[in-house]
């Protein structure tokens, strides 16, 4: 802690020091009061009881006046200077962006609603990261872009389980595009990619990939295409395949491949730990931490000072109440 008029504490402190000076030193300034009076023979009063009592009383409320003078000067002093601490300190920003990848075409009808609460669950697991859901079928449409509002992703990732669960095909409509397009896993990737913003900023980025790599139709990039447009653009793919994969141990290889290609994972819904693994991939990227200025901080501590000015306040009503008793 430091006084913040340093140089105000030190002018009261001399005239204090001088008022002292003053008065318990005989200066030309202080005599004997004029009505003084001698008294012979004060000896045999001391001696009575009664006036011990008194004297004693009498030193007591003394001292505390003095104690009084002393906490309200030394109070005072410090209200006066300004007795402060400073602090500073240097904010960390988490640097890491998340894209929620969503396969919405007609094969994943039966998933759609579980990845959605499953998508709920990694949001949980994760702590100022944005966060953004992108669906996809012969095209791709941002449910909404990248953002750290956390209670507005788990509302969007809720209303998105409730449609997934009514069947409402509206809120997918904008991804469909015909029969003989759909479930496009390469091209769907690829548009996830593109939706990170602030390319010039160093950032960690990831995409979570959840499909069944059941594509229908020709699409403009392949799977490994795909892969590599991601891990050129220094984005981690975290693939989340339906159960029903299992069945084609093809597709679970090409989904797999293009997901570690990245420095990824690749997991089956319901697996052991599918969603926390993908959480702490997430969390052990490299995150790039974006230092704001320091900033300093001045903190009055007007405690102290408040403290002895009160406590010689009251010693000035005490000893009043006393000498009235």
């Amino acid at each position: 802690m430091e006084l913040k008029w340093t140089w105000l504490v030190i002018a009261l402190a001399v005239i204090v020091v001088v008022w002292l000076v003053v008065w318990f030193f005989p200066t030309p300034f202080r005599r004997s009061p004029r009505n003084a009076v001698l008294v012979a023979h004060a000896q045999r009063l001391r001696g009575i009881p009664r006036f011990r009592v008194l004297a004693r009383r009498r030193e007591l409320e003394m001292l505390a006046r003095v104690f009084a003078v002393l906490f309200l000067i030394g109070g005072s002093i410090l209200l006066a200077g300004r007795l402060t601490s400073v602090k500073t300190h240097q904010e960390e920003v988490r640097n890491r962006d998340i894209m929620l990848c969503l396969d919405v075409s007609g094969s994943m009808v039966d998933y759609d609603e579980e990845l959605a609460r499953e998508f709920s669950k990694i949001v949980e697991g994760l702590n100022g990261e944005r966060i953004g859901l992108t669906i996809w079928s012969g095209v791709a449409v941002t449910v909404f872009p990248l953002t750290d509002d956390y209670d507005f992703v788990v509302e969007q990732l809720d209303l998105a389980a409730e449609k997934f669960a009514s069947y409402d095909y509206n809120y997918s409509a904008g991804t469909y595009i015909g029969d003989d397009k759909g479930s496009l896993i390469s091209d769907g990737l690829v548009s996830c990619v593109d939706r990170f913003d602030r390319p010039d900023q160093e950032r960690g980025r990831a995409v979570v990939l959840a499909s069944d790599n059941d594509p229908q139709g020709k699409p403009v990039f392949t799977l490994p295409e795909s892969s590599d447009y991601a891990a050129e653009n220094d984005v981690v793919v975290y693939g989340l395949g339906t159960r029903e994969m299992s069945y084609r141990e093809s597709a679970v290889q090409e989904f797999e491949a293009a997901a570690e290609n990245t420095g990824g994972t690749f997991q089956l819904m319901g697996s052991d730990g599918s969603t926390g693994s993908i959480v702490e991939g997430i969390n052990d990227l490299e995150t790039a931490r974006s230092k704001e200025p320091p900033r300093v901080t001045v903190i009055d501590r007007p405690a102290l000072g408040a403290g002895l000015t009160s406590a010689g306040v009251l010693l000035v009503v005490i000893a009043g109440v006393r000498r009235r008793a």
